[in-house]
């Protein structure tokens, strides 16, 4: 009977990744509902190889059949397809980094996997791209026919779990809840996975646990990453004031950093009267698109010096506004003058701060800028000075940063000031600025002497041509907590790192999960480039729709990477 069902169902072929003129393809066939009697299991293996080809939100039930199929002496033909070949992506992790595959594997097992594997998550999204673009132009030709038609949105859609959406990191203003999720319905619940403690299931009797199978893709891979946690939140230069915001209940909840906020006396309780604005003022409230309570009177056109921004009176709490030199003690410099920096504690006795400072909460995004450049733009340097123009740098997704614009110019003074100038360009979307500072296309600052900055409001790659709107074509594009997969919007910007290899991208992310799936869409090195970002944000941040370490710039990951020779 099942040989007879069998042979009436309907043969579906997924493709794992379509084959090209220079990579053969993966495919996946599989049978259609084969009767109404007939209950299909779960292919836990099928739908991890499927995560691990970039493909989130695909899942496989019963049998499953792997094959090739590809180019040989210019005819398609199948191919052959070692078992090796895909191995550990079926049955150990949908990470193919050899570091997380050697913890699911005895010693003696290879975990290299095959080039055509490790880029297939790069090789899906361009191809998503290309039909993406494809659509946009029919939808538009649709539109300029039908007036009556509804417009675009600029919003990623997906469906189902937090685990289908690859980025597993929300922009600010989509949080809209500050209760735990079930990683299924979406419902309250705060029970962890037994197995890896980084999502939520409803109790039972409901089955969600049961539902959401394909968590049983991930759950180990989560687990390694939760374990991550200490490393994570290990910052021993510090004095100790960091402790109370690495603690459990941060996991969930902005109240401890508020409170410890309060005390610093950067932020009013409700009964003070309103502080004056500095820094802080849009870290517990997030952006929302420049219309949150914080956001909305942030003025991009008041400069403010590091004392009103930091707002610390303690001596020795801030860096003093000078520019570093070769004279300063205890650092080295690079090739280029530039001091080399390489964890918080090198920043702090650089610029003569106190441990017990907490400067480092919102230090973290002019460091991790800097650090972008000393540790990654060597060449980049390199050639903007043979060409003797400054360095251009672009820095995409700018949110919150708007609130402390002059905290940028720390990058300024770690430049050496005669033998580097950088042209930095912020691009804001249009619907991100705040609400007094619409309307207006771009805003130039002398930063520092050797540091101009423009903002400019529009889309990368969409209302704002890299290489003709914005003075010159970047040498590097930087993009913060960037989550790739957050907003459409994104695609032109890793489109153009594709097709322009000779521009380095940096990003950070919140948390590894994240990290690993946008850096996949430059490839197997730039997966292979994720690692921990010392100048992350001393602090715990809270995520409702999992329990993954979540940090502000937590990891750091490149595009086009590139050396000396």
């Amino acid at each position: 009977e099942s040989r007879s069902a069998e042979q009436n169902a309907v043969i579906v072929e997924t493709a794992l990744l379509r084959n090209s003129e220079c990579v053969a393809g993966l495919y996946a066939y599989s049978f259609s509902n084969i009767s109404q009697s007939t209950v299909s299991y779960p292919n836990i293996r099928a739908t991890r190889l499927a995560m691990a080809c970039g493909l989130h939100s695909q899942r496989f039930t019963g049998d499953v059949y792997i094959g090739r199929l590809g180019y040989l002496a210019n005819q398609l033909k199948n191919l052959d397809l070692c078992i090796r070949d895909i191995k550990n992506a079926c049955e150990c992790s949908p990470d193919l980094r050899q570091e997380t595959l050697v913890t699911f594997t005895d010693v003696s097992t290879d975990v290299t996997s095959p080039e055509w594997l490790e880029n297939a998550a790069q090789m899906n999204y361009h191809d998503g791209a290309s039909l993406a673009a494809l659509a946009n132009v029919m939808s538009r030709t649709e539109i300029s026919d039908d007036d009556d038609s509804d417009d675009e949105t600029d919003d990623v859609s997906s469906s189902g779990s937090d685990e289908s959406t690859p980025s597993g990191s929300m922009p600010e203003h989509r949080v809209l809840t500050k209760i735990t999720l079930c990683l299924h319905c979406r419902g309250p619940a705060s029970t962890l996975c037994s197995g890896c403690e980084a999502v939520y299931f409803c109790d039972a009797p409901r089955k969600c646990k049961e539902l959401a199978w394909s968590h049983q893709c991930l759950c180990k891979t989560w687990k390694l990453y939760v374990d991550h946690r200490d490393e994570l939140s290990s910052f021993p230069y510090f004095s100790g004031w960091q402790t109370p915001l690495l603690q459990k209940d941060c996991f969930t909840t902005e109240n401890t950093y508020g409170a410890y906020l309060k005390t610093l006396g950067v932020i009013a309780s409700q009964e003070d009267t309103p502080k004056k604005r500095n820094w802080w003022t849009t870290e517990l409230h997030g952006w929302a698109g420049g219309a949150s309570s914080s956001a909305k009177d942030v003025d991009i056109f008041h400069r403010v010096s590091f004392t009103d921004g930091f707002a610390l009176d303690n001596i020795g709490w801030i860096p003093k506004e000078r520019q570093v030199t070769t004279d300063d003690k205890d650092v080295k410099f690079d090739e280029h003058g530039l001091p080399i920096l390489n964890s918080w504690q090198d920043w702090y006795q650089l610029r003569q701060i106190s441990p017990s400072s907490p400067v480092a909460l919102l230090a973290t995004f002019p460091l991790t800028l800097y650090y972008a450049i000393q540790h990654y733009g060597s060449v980049p340097l390199t050639v903007a000075k043979m060409l003797e123009r400054p360095l251009r740098v672009h820095v995409i997704g700018i949110e919150k940063e708007l609130n402390f614009i002059d905290l940028f110019r720390e990058v300024g003074h770690l430049l050496p000031e005669e033998s580097i100038q950088i042209d930095m360009k912020w691009i804001v979307r249009d619907d991100m600025l705040p609400q007094n500072s619409k309307g207006g296309k771009s805003l130039s600052l002398q930063l520092t002497s050797n540091m101009t900055l423009t903002i400019v409001a529009g889309t990368y790659g969409d209302s704002l041509d890299p290489d003709f709107d914005l003075n010159g074509s970047p040498d590097m594009i930087v993009g913060l907590n960037a989550g790739l997969y957050a907003y459409e919007s994104w695609r032109h910007v890793v489109t153009y790192l594709n097709t322009h290899p000779n521009v380095i991208g940096v990003f950070t992310d919140y948390n590894e999960h994240s990290g690993l799936n946008c850096a996949s869409l430059s490839g197997s090195k730039a997966r292979k480039s994720l690692t921990m970002n010392p100048f992350r944000q001393p602090r715990a941040m809270p995520v409702y729709c999992m329990n993954l370490p979540q940090f502000s710039n937590g990891f750091i990951y490149i595009f086009n990477e590139q050396e000396l020779e």
